[in-house]
Order: structure tokens, then C-alpha cells, then sequence
């Protein structure tokens, strides 16, 4: 039975899901049609955590929840095993704010955030001004244009400007603190702090990541405990296999080639594909000049 199983590694696409929220927007997305009916604030690309899990979009193991694929596949999946037994170690999500701005929180874990469409003047928002009595304005807020790429350190304050969509990446079962959260009021927008809690100021600053040189092959965006963050700046590169990754395709169109491990697969911008550990060899084509980013374990923890 475990050989059979192990034969049906390949590239499993994820269903992405999609979460309302009061920061959202009915407007459509960059990837995802209008729904006049819903404000999509949060769609997980893949995701073990906070009570969701995805699931394998089609092949042989269509509709599987990928903790159930992992704990069959053991190391074949992802090696050394993720935080916690997860299957995956990390939650990526894209997140789009409408009109307003989102909560602003912290976590216990560092964040890797890359914009994918931001309207002019947009914002993100970190840290705290000690020169500044009230939220918001306590946050130190910076302009940014697609493209842009961040990490946010542990415990640093952040929030998310309006009109932005961006593409996150945070350590599964990571503590989250909000600091201060909407107003539900129909009338009124605005932020409250949470019941009991003390903010706390930090000195940690936002890193805002260099994009690279668009060269030949993958780019290194930034490292950070437990996750690498790379960016395909060809519309061609072929991998050697033995490391676990996840692709997420931000623009254009593509396929997932092998010497016959598996069946072309095809990548699309808004949906992440997880390449297991014990894949072999493989290739990402396109026709398109697909740029995409794709997450791995860094080369310094794998045994």
C-alpha cells in the first residue's frame, strides 16, 4: 500500500479558500472574479492552521486534505518534517483590503509579504511613534508599489493600508496578538483596542527586501527562520528535485514538466502547488513569462 502511494507523488495543486472579511473588498480581484456578495479579505493558498486545511484540486488524490497525504508519505513529503508535525510548515495567504485598512496586529513569528497590486499612495503600516497617543498614527507608515517585498521581524506591530493586495507567508501556529480591530458600528470605521491587552512598543524594524537582479534561474528574495523566498525571473528553469517547495505563480501561465515522474501540470496565477521532497527532477515552462514565487525549506535544515 505504501508503494503505491509513494507512486503517486507529483505536484499537488491546492484549492485556494477564501475567508470574508470586514476589510475587504466585493471589487474583483487580480485573480479571482467580482462576487457582489462577499468581501474577500483572506484566501489561503495553502494552509495546515487555525482550524483549516487544504486540499489536492485534482488527480489521484483530488479533494485529499494534504495532512492526511503527509502522514502517508512520511519523509517523501517534506524533509526534516515541518513544526509541530504539520505537513506544511508555513501558511500562504493572499490578503486585499477595499476601502479601509486592516487590523493592526502582531505575531510571534517573522512574516514575508510581497505586494502584488496596491492603488496609488497606498500604505503598510509598522511599528510604533512614541511621538504619537493614538492608533493608527502610531504605526509608521511607508508607500508601496507592486512588486515590493518585506519581512516583518516577531513582534513587530503591523498593519495593511487600503487598496492593497499582497501575497503572505507566516511559520504555522504562530501566536497572534490584535492590537487594535474595527469597529463594527454600520455607521463607522474605525480602531479599538483589544479588551486587556498593553501594547507592546518594539525596535525591530520592517526589512524591506532589494528585488534582485532578473538574470537566469531562480532569485534568492530573503531567508529567514525556516523559510526561503525566491522569485522565477525566467519564463524557463528546471530544478534537480530533493528539496520541498511551493510554487505560487503571481503572473502569467505555466507548466510543471517532468522526464515522466508525472503528468504536465499546469500553473495558474492565484493557486500554489506543493512539490513534495522526494520528487525527482522537474521544469517550469511558459510561453508567458510566468513570474511566480516560490517558498522552500532553507538548505541549512535539511539533514
Amino acid at each position: 500500500m505504501l508503494g503505491e502511494i509513494k507512486n503517486q507523488i507529483h505536484p499537488l495543486s491546492l484549492v485556494p479558500i477564501m475567508a470574508e472579511k470586514p476589510w475587504g473588498s466585493r471589487q474583483s480581484s487580480i485573480f479571482y472574479p467580482s462576487d457582489s456578495q462577499a468581501n474577500w479579505g483572506e484566501i489561503f493558498l495553502a494552509i495546515r492552521d487555525f482550524g483549516l486545511t487544504s486540499r489536492v484540486a485534482h488527480g489521484p488524490l483530488a479533494d485529499k486534505p494534504i495532512h492526511q497525504i503527509s502522514q502517508n508519505w512520511g519523509r517523501e513529503f517534506i524533509d526534516p518534517p515541518s513544526p509541530a508535525g504539520w505537513p506544511i510548515p508555513w501558511t500562504i495567504w493572499l490578503e486585499r483590503t477595499g476601502d479601509k485598512p486592516g487590523p493592526v496586529r502582531a505575531k510571534s513569528g517573522p512574516e514575508f509579504w510581497r505586494v502584488l497590486a496596491a492603488d496609488p499612495d497606498s500604505w503598510i503600516g509598522a511599528g510604533a511613534s512614541p511621538a504619537e497617543a493614538d492608533w493608527p498614527q502610531r504605526l509608521r507608515r511607508r508607500l508601496v508599489e507592486p512588486g515590493e517585498s518585506f519581512i516583518f521581524p516577531a513582534g513587530l506591530p503591523q498593519a495593511q493600508g487600503p487598496g492593497i493586495t499582497a501575497i503572505k507567508v507566516g511559520l504555522v501556529k504562530t501566536g497572534l496578538k490584535t492590537l487594535y480591530d474595527w469597529k463594527r458600528r454600520p455607521d463607522a470605521w474605525d480602531y479599538e483596542p483589544a479588551p486587556g491587552f498593553e501594547v507592546e512598543i518594539t525596535d525591530s524594524p520592517l526589512i524591506a527586501l532589494k528585488e534582485p537582479p532578473h538574470e537566469e534561474g531562480l532569485a534568492l528574495l530573503g531567508q529567514g527562520p525556516g523559510l526561503e523566498a525566491s522569485v522565477l525571473t525566467t519564463s524557463f528553469h528546471s530544478f534537480k528535485g530533493g528539496r520541498f517547495s511551493i510554487v505560487c505563480p503571481i503572473k502569467g501561465q505555466g507548466r510543471l514538466n517532468s522526464t515522466g515522474a508525472f503528468p504536465t501540470l499546469r500553473l495558474r496565477p492565484g493557486a500554489a502547488t506543493i512539490v513534495p521532497f522526494g520528487l525527482g527532477p522537474y521544469s517550469i515552462v511558459s510561453n508567458t513569462s510566468l513570474a511566480a514565487l516560490i517558498f522552500t525549506v532553507p538548505k541549512a535544515e535539511q539533514g
